[in-house]
């Protein structure tokens, strides 16, 4: 931990205390007490359970059908944009094992087990990516996206 984010730390914690006193003084109740704890360690179990959720689409995009019908043509036009923008990340196969992936020091969906997941919700996902993932909805037209996922598909199916 460098310095920096010692003194952030540090600050952080003295503030939400300083606001705490306020609350507990203008209440003078027990959910002064609880609020104070709240704000003081409430960001631990937030920064726990965030690593712990799970990378879900909205309901609504989640219900999206793929309107590419999974040919051959468009499982090979997938294939050939997965080679170009995720294989480095997410390995030849889709198992997560990337060159690029393992030299950032992260572990890449393992897209050859995405068979749990929606074709809306991957197209989701690929749309607006999630950092370090980018989102390609301005650097893929809807179709390829919608072929990058036929292809996903047939990874899985391997």
């Amino acid at each position: 931990m460098g310095m920096k984010t010692i003194l952030t730390f540090a600050v952080s914690r003295l503030v939400a205390w300083k606001l705490c006193q306020k609350v507990f003084l203008a209440f003078k109740h027990k959910t002064a007490l609880l609020t104070a704890f709240g704000l003081l360690f409430g960001d631990l179990v937030t920064a726990s359970s965030i690593s712990e959720n799970k990378w879900l689409a909205p309901v609504t995009e989640d219900a999206k059908k793929n309107p590419v019908d999974s040919s051959q043509k468009s499982i090979t036009a997938g294939q050939k944009l997965y080679t170009q923008r995720c294989a480095s990340c997410h390995g030849p196969s889709g198992d997560g094992d990337g060159r690029a992936a393992l030299e950032l020091g992260i572990q890449a969906a393992r897209l050859s087990e995405s068979g749990s997941e929606s074709d809306g919700a991957l197209f989701w996902k690929i749309t607006n990516g999630k950092k370090p993932m980018p989102g390609y909805g301005t650097r893929l037209s809807e179709t390829d996206r919608w072929n990058l996922i036929n292809y996903i598909r047939a990874l899985a199916q391997r």
